[in-house]
């Protein structure tokens, strides 16, 4: 059997990988296990590699990395005549595995209409909050955590959307001993950039000076790039917007999250900031970011001055 392990959640990939490696070669310093680079190394040297017998084994096991001809990205001229050739007469001692980050395959090419006939395709699609979500609950009944109801709230508010970061979250809530409360996940868990954004929203939201430049200050202690915080704010105030159009429309809740593939709790904050909001004002306030972004941006303002005067304006 011969593999392509593709998308952009790397972590997931990598663990399988390992799996398919051990499966058919399970000492980890096999000779018979080999790793090439497609950008460095022509395909044809490759092929001409998985053509050989393994060194007293059963198998080879070949990974090739970035095997971006198989995507949609791929724009470099690549010959790829030697791998068509092989599969059409593979070698049944030889196990290759194509490796990429990118999204999707290019299914238009030839070579790639084979290879979904014949080899076991798999994708591992970036996560979204459905996924985390998914995903914390599967780590915690594994790992058999004591964790309270309000306490998962705030995990799965710190947790980004990387299964390499949640992993070590997990790793480290695993340590403790005794019941995973709301002041314990605070303290273990580090608070994202995001959340403190949340709390600038709502700062903005209620039109409250004093505490919008008190989290200002400390994101500058942090310093946090102006512009960068201008984009997050922006994309904020525009799942509001999203939020409050729907509510409009009659949506509830549930129906709002699976519109939106945005976690239930998410929506659930935002329909509560966007009941005392129009959909004019969150527009108005969108319409003064993107005025903002762009001032600072071209240099007619200056970054820490131009935020400062936009949170005076409120």
């Amino acid at each position: 059997m011969n593999y392509v392990l593709y998308g952009e959640e790397q972590y997931r990939l990598k663990r399988t990988l390992e799996t398919i490696v051990k499966e058919y070669l399970p000492d980890e310093n096999d000779l018979n296990l080999i790793r090439y680079d497609a950008m460095h190394t022509d395909i044809a040297a490759i092929i001409e590699d998985a053509m050989t017998v393994p060194f007293f084994s059963s198998y080879k096991v070949i990974i090739v990395d970035h095997a971006n001809f198989l995507s949609t990205l791929n724009n470099t001229a690549c010959d790829i005549k030697s791998l068509e050739s092989y599969l059409q007469n593979p070698c049944d001692s030889t196990v290759l595995i194509f490796t990429g980050d990118f999204a999707k395959l290019d299914t238009r090419k030839k070579v790639v209409k084979t290879i979904k006939k014949t080899w076991k395709v798999l994708e591992f699609k970036k996560l979204d909050e459905l996924g985390k979500n998914s995903v914390v609950n599967e780590e915690i009944q594994k790992r058999k955590l004591n964790i309270t109801g309000n306490a998962k709230q705030i995990l799965l508010k710190r947790l980004p959307l990387d299964m390499e970061t949640i992993q070590k979250e997990m790793d480290k809530l695993e340590l403790y001993q005794g019941v995973l409360d709301e002041n314990v996940v605070s303290s273990l868990i580090n608070r994202p950039l995001e959340e403190d954004v949340f709390q600038l929203v709502d700062a903005v939201v209620e039109k409250n000076k004093g505490k919008a430049f008190h989290i200002w200050q400390d994101l500058c202690v942090s310093n946090t790039d102006a512009i960068y915080l201008i984009a997050l704010l922006a994309g904020q105030f525009r799942f509001l917007f999203e939020v409050k159009n729907l509510m409009v429309k009659g949506y509830e809740k549930d129906e709002i999250a699976h519109a939106l593939n945005a976690h239930p709790y998410r929506v659930k904050l935002s329909m509560e900031k966007a009941r005392s909001l129009s959909i004019k004002s969150l527009m108005a306030m969108l319409d003064k970011l993107a005025s903002l972004d762009q001032k600072l941006k071209s240099g007619l303002l200056d970054k820490k001055l131009g935020f400062e005067m936009f949170l005076l304006e409120l």
